[in-house]
């Protein structure tokens, strides 16, 4: 009789711990919480679903941080080279955009996910539906389903239940409370690339929410970017917000504020901007200054009006003025909540798995994806991670089960 194994969360990891041990003949049901699976999948590919990136695979796995050891071992073992072929393997071809950044030609996660789910169903997967993981009673598994409480029991236990980020597609992090009491070491769930607030004008807010601010150059200590950020009624998001917002949102632990400097002209240099603004301005508004003689972007002249010098901005020396624009100081205050967050930060401490991702405090339980202590900029990275570390946790997972079987059956 084979082995059975419950997966607990039908996302990206669980889908592929599902694959992985089905292939080798465990008997896999997959439990969600929602009335379907992949729904944040589905919702990374709205707008063009990034599975991975293209650069060398030493400079792809410096994007994990402090966890590059650790995502680096994994990654090895299910690089993006093999994501690709994965896709490929489901129908879907992929390709490089300008940026680096992969991509199924389909541009959508639908046909991927589709056929996926046919693929899991051909292997024999099962799936648990509108079934949301209570814990444990004794050696079972604990519901909550619509017809009332559940418990079933599994030779393994997969956990891929998520982090907090989008609650409402199903990872709401309600699994923290319940592995902490079995003693489980976990770092406190934080938003990752994730927006921050700036409190804008009324003025400004009124005028410019929802407009992006473009091309600009962000930098936060020695990173400096180039891109554009989003403006929100309450502060500021996009690519190049996230990028920063790990190192941000950690120096926020420690500071009321930290500031974002903005080059809000990147393609001219600081001398030619001071020489254009030596130019005499005649009858002309400082606006129509900005507007005509350096071709700054309502939203850009908008942002440099909301220094605390505003007033006396139009007094400004061409050299002083010039440093402004090409060093313009953004006040950045608290994250934005982690339920508005693209991912999440923290998770179960590595310290707390064994070498097989299995938990020490928890035999014959598993865990993979966004549940662990790790976090990665967008661009790829974060599915990369996500379907690598599943990958490496089930195969360690058969291994450990399979040991378990052989030494049953010499027992006997």
């Amino acid at each position: 009789m084979s082995k059975t194994v419950a997966i607990i969360g039908g996302g990206p990891a669980g889908l592929m711990a599902a694959e992985i041990l089905s292939a080798q003949g465990f008997d896999v049901t997959v439990y969600e919480r929602k009335p379907s699976v992949g729904r944040k999948f589905l919702m990374a590919g709205r707008g063009g679903l990034n599975i991975t990136h293209s650069e060398t695979l030493d400079n792809f796995v410096q994007k994990y941080g402090a966890a590059s050891d650790i995502l680096s071992r994994i990654i090895h073992e299910f690089t993006p080279q093999d994501l690709k072929n994965w896709c490929e393997g489901l129908g879907e071809k992929t390709f490089v955009g300008s940026s680096g950044r992969v991509f199924p030609e389909s541009f959508k996660a639908s046909p991927l996910l589709r056929a996926w789910i046919k693929r899991l169903e051909n292997q024999g997967v099962k799936f648990a539906q509108n079934y949301d993981w209570r814990g444990w009673n004794g050696q079972f598994l604990r519901f909550k389903t619509p017809d009332g409480p559940i418990i079933t029991k599994a030779d393994a236990t997969f956990l891929a239940l998520g982090g907090a980020s989008w609650p409402r597609l199903g990872s709401d992090g309600s699994w923290v409370d319940i592995l902490q009491k079995r003693d489980v070491e976990i770092a406190p769930l934080e938003p990752s690339n994730c927006g921050f607030v700036v409190p804008w004008s009324d003025i400004f807010r009124q005028k410019f929410a929802g407009q992006p601010l473009k091309p600009v150059v962000a930098s936060y200590k020695n990173s400096a970017l180039k891109g554009e950020i989003m403006i929100t009624a309450n502060g500021v998001e996009g690519g190049l917000i996230y990028t920063h917002s790990a190192a941000m949102r950690d120096d926020l632990h420690k500071n009321e504020t930290v500031t974002l400097y903005l080059d809000l002209k990147p393609d001219i240099t600081q001398d030619d901007l001071e020489e254009r603004l030596k130019k005499p301005r005649g009858r002309e508004s400082f606006s129509n200054v900005l507007r005509k003689s350096l071709n700054l972007s309502g939203v850009a002249t908008g942002v440099l009006m909301e220094s605390p010098d505003r007033k006396s901005l139009g007094d400004y020396p061409p050299a002083k003025l010039a440093a402004l624009i090409k060093s313009y100081p953004l006040i950045i205050h608290a994250p934005f909540s982690i339920d508005r967050a693209i991912s999440s930060a923290g998770g179960i401490k590595f310290e707390s798995l064994d070498e097989n991702f299995m938990l020490k405090n928890i035999p014959g339980v598993f865990v993979a994806g966004e549940m662990l202590d790790w976090e990665a900029p967008t661009g790829g990275y974060l599915l990369q991670g996500t379907l690598s570390s599943a990958v490496y946790t089930a195969r360690r997972m058969a291994g450990w089960l399979n040991q378990k079987q052989d030494y049953a059956a010499r027992a006997e």
